[in-house]
């Protein structure tokens, strides 16, 4: 199955990515769903008590400023069962719903948020100095001497480079933020090495590659592959195409075993 035939037989609990996609795609809609994760903040609104406060039809049309009874159901109704769940006492978020309103807050922070400068931990590869940027949402961390780890696939010199919420930024210094993301790609790894998505809980595939031709030396990244490893793994998830591709040797720091040992 190709990637387009893949991507649009997947449903997401009866409704297609694309169904999802129309459904969130009305300003009223998206007004629903912040009002009632608003609401439910000032509550203990979390995945630990389902039992969540709910809003009255009348109430939340009220909050959500629409005078016109019949326009504010349609747009309602669009987001039951899927986003919004009804109950005799009213409506609150579901499971999906939460999870559009803390992705938009993740990357709601300052869009000029900004990491600079240089880490107290030295390249991995030649001992030089290494440099954090942040930028289009991407942390970035990169030696400041040598190509760094993944060859062509990557800006020269990067060690880690991955996307981070701009929130997540505020108040941390450039060794805070490396060993944040750290810990990010080790839970991301952990789950995708036991077969589970860390983004939508699905199957997910792993697939080897080797050169055949590797030629790198310490000082020289292969001439056939253009990186420093001779093989890669790559996990991905069909459904939400989140996928890591990373030198075997880390792959590895994501298993039970390789952990406990450590």
């Amino acid at each position: 199955m190709d990637e387009t035939q893949s991507a649009s037989a997947t449903t997401l609990g009866g409704v297609s990515p694309e169904e999802a996609f129309a459904i969130l795609g009305d300003e009223t809609r998206l007004n629903i769903i912040r009002v009632l994760w608003r609401a439910g903040a000032l509550h203990a609104y979390d995945d630990i008590d389902d039992s969540t406060s709910t809003i009255s039809f009348s109430e939340l049309r009220r909050r959500v400023d629409v005078d016109d009874n019949g326009r504010f159901n349609y747009h309602l109704s669009k987001l039951v069962p899927h986003f919004v769940r009804k109950t005799a006492d009213g409506y609150r978020l579901s499971g999906g719903g939460k999870r559009i309103a803390r992705t938009v807050i993740s990357i709601a922070g300052d869009h000029d948020a900004t990491v600079a400068g240089e880490v107290s931990t030295d390249c991995p590869v030649c001992g030089a100095a290494v440099a954090v940027t942040y930028e289009d949402q991407w942390l970035r961390f990169a030696c400041t001497e040598c190509p760094g780890l993944f060859g062509d696939a990557a800006p020269d010199g990067t060690l880690l480079n991955a996307p981070f919420p701009p929130p997540g930024l505020a108040g941390r210094t450039p060794d805070d933020a490396l060993r944040a993301e750290l810990y990010r790609c080790m839970l991301d790894l952990t789950c995708l090495m036991q077969g589970v998505c860390p983004e939508c809980a699905s199957a997910v595939r792993g697939t080897l590659s080797v050169c055949d031709d590797h030629d790198a030396t310490p000082e020289r990244l292969c001439g056939a592959c253009g990186t420093p490893f001779v093989a890669w793994g790559e996990l991905r998830c069909d459904t939400c195409r989140f996928a890591k591709r990373l030198p075997v040797e880390l792959c590895v720091m994501g298993l039970a075993p390789v952990i406990g040992f450590l």
